[in-house]
């Protein structure tokens, strides 16, 4: 009789690794390393590992056929030390970082002892509760040994192209649970002591309705990491092992004391920021909250998601995903230096979330939508905590990194399939809005279609390379005007794109996004960007019109036919040659208030085609005249009575003006004056006396609620998509009407208390 050696039961989720692992006697780990590197060698040893990851990269995608590793850039190489703590990962999809580590180190706790883990093995995982975003990004994590023992770890994550269930392209937005999705795959052992298993590769792409293509991406997968292997191997033959695993450690202890030092310029608080994401599966009509607190306590940062809604239909992520996200805008906003060592960020890092919820999903929960939807607005969310964080740092250099919300917080999915223009079937996903938008900064504009602040080589596919890929025809691309958020400095535009089915029958659409009935936030009273909105033009008759024009048509309204707003949700949406499809994606947010815009760089977005006239007056407050130049005494006129607008249903009252000698600046409107349980908040413009500082400040503004659509003239009634209703909230300082911050919340909603920050004592 054999006994059951199975202990894992797929029920212990979320897999949070412990302090210490747990590791089979048997497997033996290369620890020694040099105390102290000469500089000459570090700077040579450190950069010649960095190269190895970037060729890792490069090797994956030259030998890919997918153009989501091509243009999306859907992928991330990284190296790891014998336990899987980070050394580096590429300059590619950031969030993918944290499925490596997680994966590497179930895999020594669950795989060390039976099946084992050898020289020239690689295993495979697309568990999302143990080392992958959602099924589609595939992790490979291969061991490097030295002299028998364990000396360190390379691995990439890619997303592949179709892994099986019930939704061509793994984007399910109906799944009621995880068995209507691709399966799960807990890490096996894919290549033995350097050779590929063939039972395994062929059980495991027998599932997908594209086996040829997801073979040839398990081939660059593995052909990465047996570059970055040998490349490693031939570095601790040169230099030694215990100079490379010197090198090693001392990486991440900069990183570490880097990170440290940017941690002591901040007061000990909290920060806290809220999405909403719209659908749940194709037939519901609400909204889910999404929110993420940061709290500051000496040398650590607490990452929660208290405040955030349960689990439901197919919105949710597990917490390896949840925690990547945060990890992408620590790296970018705090790390910035580093190379991507954000090993020394996660010494000091805690994840608390709590399971069950949206951003910590337990099994079998669906999770297929993950990246595309609460994972992309938590990396936002991320990106707005920080910011806040920031915002209150003495270190001016520090506080240039403050950023409002970035473009295309949710990623808008538009899957499609059908059998393509060479009589193949295909199945794909547009990549057209990796070309996101840019937030506004503490000091400049954000940039129009500028890519993403966490993928620094993020690409917009060739529009003629797309129409040779795919039956389409695209009849334009264009940056939309006025998508950005308002502010003084604004939110880069987004863009929007629209193509007819070419020489094929039909195509078949599945959607999956939000921010289409709720846009993303601003930041410190800048206005909230565009929405996503898909749209289909029936029985549109381009190609009559361009034969009896000689023209393409550059609007719908040129053309006949009946427009159809597609959900955010949507399954199996037919498009016949007729139709035309469009996808306008949501553009960033904006910073500041937008009346402290200079007038000048509102002039210069109207020359250079990137706001109207019309929507520089309403948000701006900022004229024209007949010839297109700045009105500057109709500007400083219509100013004073947008201003007196925000202050005219405010209590009359006298305002106490502070002494602001010696105040430390909190957000871009407010200042921290004095210390201690006397410390209070004031305007930054007028030194009004808003509230003392242990209050949620918003309680003593003069608050005003807002129909959703006057945020930004691309945004659609709600109602188009939802039942619940949403109103955008504007705070302003009392006394001189300055927009301090602006949120979006359910009718009497209780403000979000964003700022809080602890006693500050005087030094």
């Amino acid at each position: 009789m054999v006994s059951p050696s199975v202990q894992w039961d797929g029920r212990n989720y979320p897999y949070v690794a412990p302090k210490k692992l747990s590791i089979d006697r048997s497997l033996k780990l290369h620890t020694a390393a040099e105390a102290s590197i000469d500089p000459v060698t570090y700077e040579v040893v450190r950069h010649a590992m960095w190269n190895m990851n970037v060729e890792h990269g490069n090797t994956i995608m030259k030998i890919s056929g997918s153009p989501i590793c091509a243009y999306g850039h859907d992928f991330n190489p990284c190296l790891l030390d014998e336990i899987g703590d980070f050394v580096f990962f590429g300059p590619f999809l950031q969030y993918l970082g944290s499925a490596t580590t997680s994966a590497i180190k179930w895999t020594l706790e669950n795989r060390s002892t039976n099946p084992g883990i050898e020289d020239g093995d690689i295993f495979l995982t697309n568990d999302p509760w143990i080392g992958a975003t959602h099924q589609s990004d595939v992790t490979l994590i291969a061991p490097l040994f030295w002299e028998g023992k364990l000396f360190c770890w390379v691995g990439n994550t890619l997303h592949q192209w179709d892994l099986g269930g019930t939704s061509p392209g793994g984007f399910n937005p109906q799944a009621p649970d995880i068995f209507s999705e691709a399966g799960c795959i807990p890490p096996i052992k894919i290549v033995e002591k350097g050779r590929l298993r063939r039972d395994i590769e062929e059980e495991y792409i027998r599932r997908s309705r594209v086996p040829q293509l997801v073979a040839l991406d398990l081939r660059a997968e593995i052909a990465g990491c047996n570059v970055a292997r040998e490349r490693m191997l031939s570095l601790i033959k040169r230099y030694g092992p215990e100079t490379i695993k010197g090198v090693i450690r001392k990486l991440q202890n900069d990183s570490e004391k880097a990170f440290l030092a940017r941690l002591n310029t901040i007061p000990d608080g909290t920060w806290r920021e809220v999405g909403w994401i719209e659908m749940a599966n194709t037939q519901d009509r609400h909204i889910y909250r999404n929110a993420l607190t940061l709290t500051k306590r000496g040398n650590k940062l607490i990452f929660s998601n208290e405040g955030t809604d349960p689990q439901s239909g197919t919105l949710n992520c597990t917490m390896v995903a949840w925690k990547g996200a945060i990890a992408s805008m620590i790296c970018a906003q705090m790390l910035f230096d580093q190379m991507f060592v954000v090993e020394g960020a996660y010494r000091h890092c805690e994840f608390n979330a709590t399971p069950g919820t949206l951003t910590c999903a337990t099994y079998p929960a669906a999770v297929s939508a993950a990246p595309a939807l609460t994972l992309l607005q938590t990396i936002a969310l991320a990106g707005l905590v920080i910011s806040k964080m920031l915002a209150c740092s003495s270190d001016p250099e520090l506080r240039k990194e403050v950023q409002s919300c970035m473009g295309a917080a949710m990623y808008p999915i538009a899957a499609f399939n059908g059998i393509d223009q060479r009589k193949s079937p295909f199945v794909s996903f547009l990549l057209d809005p990796v070309g996101a938008a840019l937030a506004g900064l503490s000091w400049r504009d954000g940039v129009d279609t500028g890519g993403w602040p966490w993928d620094l080589q993020s690409t917009m596919p060739n529009v003629e390379e797309h129409e040779w890929f795919y039956p389409i025809f695209y009849l334009w691309r264009r940056e939309l005007r006025d998508s950005g958020g308002a502010g003084k400095f604004r939110g880069g535009n987004s863009a929007e794109l629209a193509f007819i089915p070419h020489k094929t029958d039909r195509l078949t659409f599945i959607t999956a996004t939000g921010h289409a009935a709720v846009p993303p936030p601003g930041l410190f009273g800048g206005s909230p960007p565009s929405t996503t909105r898909y749209t289909i033009k029936r029985d549109a008759r381009v190609r009559s019109h361009m034969s009896e024009t000689g023209k393409m048509p550059d609007t719908l309204e040129d053309l006949p036919g009946k427009t159809e707003y597609l959900a955010p949700k949507s399954f199996n949406i037919p498009a016949l040659p007729d139709d035309v499809f469009v996808l306008a994606w949501a553009g960033a947010g904006g910073y500041g208030d937008p009346l402290e815009r200079d007038p000048e760089a509102v002039h210069r977005d109207l020359v250079n085609g990137n706001i109207t006239a019309d929507w520089a007056k309403q948000a701006y407050g900022v004229v024209f005249d007949q010839s297109g130049k700045l009105d500057k005494a109709a500007t400083d006129h219509i100013r004073d009575q947008l201003r007196a607008g925000r202050l005219a249903n405010a209590p009359k009252k006298e305002h106490f003006k502070a002494n602001v000698d010696g105040a430390r600046q909190v957000a871009e409107g407010l200042l921290l004056v004095g210390f201690g349980s006397e410390a209070f908040l004031a305007c930054a413009k007028c030194h009004t006396r808003i509230s003392r500082a242990r209050d949620n400040y918003k309680l003593h503004c003069v608050t005003e609620s807002h129909p959703v659509t006057a945020a930004n003239p691309h945004i659609l009634d709600p109602k188009t998509y939802i039942d619940d209703a949403v109103v955008f909230q504007t705070y302003v300082c009392p006394g001189c009407g300055l927009l301090l911050q602006t949120e979006i919340l359910r009718p009497g909603g209780e403000p979000l208390w964003d700022l809080q920050l602890a006693e500050v004592k005087r030094k």
